[in-house]
């Protein structure tokens, strides 16, 4: 019954909240376009603080968000990372004496309740159109949705606009992430300790990344980096503590969010070793090593996972 509701209410909800989390009111992209472009002397020394607020709206939140819109068959794994990743935030902020963060957990909350509510049974038997079987169904709008970003930004950098090319690229690239996560299998990985173990090995340094953030947003610490009225440095510690829940989760879809999060904080901490929330060079490193042992590479190379075919014989005796 669940099955013949149609699905383009659901998939249009999850296209606004995506665009809610990563453009307005949430400036994901926006922020996460700082560290790329030329910071301005505004930005100079919160580049680490913005990239992070970035990376947490921006990859961990509306790409989620994103393959649901793109393959509302996907909705329980994404919507759970939305929801972990939330609750996450709500407790960062709760730590750090920042309340406000809680109207952020509870938006995340409330938006992936009532999608699932909107989008449960569309998968399964009943479903009239599975992951499975749309699997080698040609997307060519998918990859539209990615490259039209990508042309503004040719055209934004042609006119001499750095700033909006490198915001119209990372949406380009946030884009372009959903639709790879959208097409890859929806089974989690069978190597479940591998999740469980590079959970374990980063638990201690992000606890601690994410505790010295905290004591950070306690003190008071420059900069103040504040959007839509919330303090970075809480945001700063949610994104040290969803990476590790991510990471040993065992499904694409939270493994590359948290992968790639992962591998661009480590880029940030290189790059900018001497700026605040940035734990220098060494750890930048291991903090890129680290996301780059998490990413699904093995799952993505395999492809989606393909129905299996039936004998001729087996369809005989079942009468097809």
């Amino acid at each position: 019954m669940n099955a013949s509701r149609p699905v383009w209410p659901g998939r249009a909800l999850a296209l606004c909240f995506a665009f809610a989390a990563a453009v307005f009111p949430g400036f994901g992209t926006v922020d996460l376009a700082v560290p790329v472009a030329a910071p301005s002397s505004a930005f100079a020394q919160g580049v680490m603080l913005e990239g992070g607020w970035g990376l947490v709206l921006s990859l961990l939140v509306a790409v989620p968000f994103l393959v649901v819109f793109l393959d509302p068959a996907a909705w329980a794994v994404a919507l759970g990372q939305v929801a972990v990743v939330g609750a996450v935030i709500g407790v960062a902020g709760v730590l750090a004496g920042r309340p406000g963060f809680l109207v952020v957990t509870a938006a995340l909350g409330l938006g992936a309740g009532l999608l699932a509510a909107m989008l449960r049974g569309r998968t399964g038997p009943g479903a009239p159109r599975t992951r499975r079987a749309r699997a080698g169904a040609s997307r060519t709008w998918h990859l539209a949705l990615a490259g039209v970003p990508f042309a503004g930004a040719g055209a934004a950098l042609v006119l001499g606009a750095a700033p909006t090319a490198a915001w119209l690229g990372v949406v380009g690239a946030v884009a372009a992430l959903a639709v790879v996560l959208s097409r890859l299998p929806a089974d989690p990985s069978p190597r479940r300790w591998r999740p469980l173990v590079l959970g374990s090995v980063g638990a201690l340094p992000w606890t601690w990344y994410a505790a010295d953030m905290i004591e950070a947003a306690v003190e008071g610490r420059e900069p103040v980096d504040v959007t839509m009225g919330l303090d970075h440095w809480p945001m700063q510690a949610a994104l040290g503590l969803a990476l590790v829940a991510l990471a040993a989760w065992g499904h694409p879809v939270p493994a590359a969010t948290g992968g790639i999060a992962a591998v661009a904080f480590g880029v940030l901490a290189v790059a900018h070793p001497g700026h605040p929330a940035s734990p220098g060079p060494v750890w930048g490193v291991a903090a890129l090593v680290w996301g780059l042992a998490v990413l699904p590479v093995r799952v993505a190379l395999t492809g989606p996972a393909q129905a299996p075919r039936v004998a001729p014989e087996s369809r005989k005796i079942s009468g097809q």
